[in-house]
């Protein structure tokens, strides 16, 4: 009785571990290698790691971690480091930029002040009104609004009216 009871377990834990082991698999999230012929993988996140392969433009890597200048990856069998901006396009790159903190000012064509609002749109709560040259952090880009942190204030603006300088 003993020993089932412990093959119980054991067969439970190794059961367990697959299930763990399949949802990350399922969770990981894949790219093509774009933007270079030849992408190298590295053991280090830096230009001056070691060399462990390198991988042609349209190869799928599974990412591990990203990363705003690399990311750590898995491809053909084994785990290192490649550069972000060979794994994702210029668009994604450019999205990845404005949110995580972009800093923008705000400029309207009269001068007034722009609200800062609690939704996306004319009828929503005002939650704060800034004079031109306000500097604003861009946390969503959007094409009619973007959501910002103004003076530690979060809402959204108008995109049109926030400039970079």
């Amino acid at each position: 009785m003993l020993k089932s009871t412990k093959w119980r377990r054991i067969v439970a834990g190794v059961l367990c571990l697959i299930l763990v082991a399949g949802i990350a698999m399922a969770t990981a999230e894949t790219r093509k290698i774009q933007g270079a012929n030849l992408v190298r993988l590295r053991a280090k996140p830096s230009t001056s790691g070691k060399v462990l392969d390198a991988f042609p433009k349209g190869r799928q890597v599974t990412i591990l971690k990203k990363g705003d200048d690399w990311c750590k990856v898995k491809v053909g069998g084994k785990e290192g480091y490649m550069m972000t901006k060979y794994l994702y396009s210029k668009k994604e790159q450019k999205e990845a930029e404005e949110e995580k903190g972009t800093v923008m000012y705000v400029s309207t064509p009269s001068g007034a002040k722009l609200n800062l609002r609690a939704d996306k749109s004319n009828q929503s709560e005002i939650l704060g009104s800034y004079k031109v040259g306000t500097k604003v952090t861009v946390i969503k880009k959007g094409k009619s609004w973007t959501k910002v942190n103004v003076k530690g204030k979060v809402g959204y603006m108008g995109s049109q009216y926030l400039v970079s300088k």
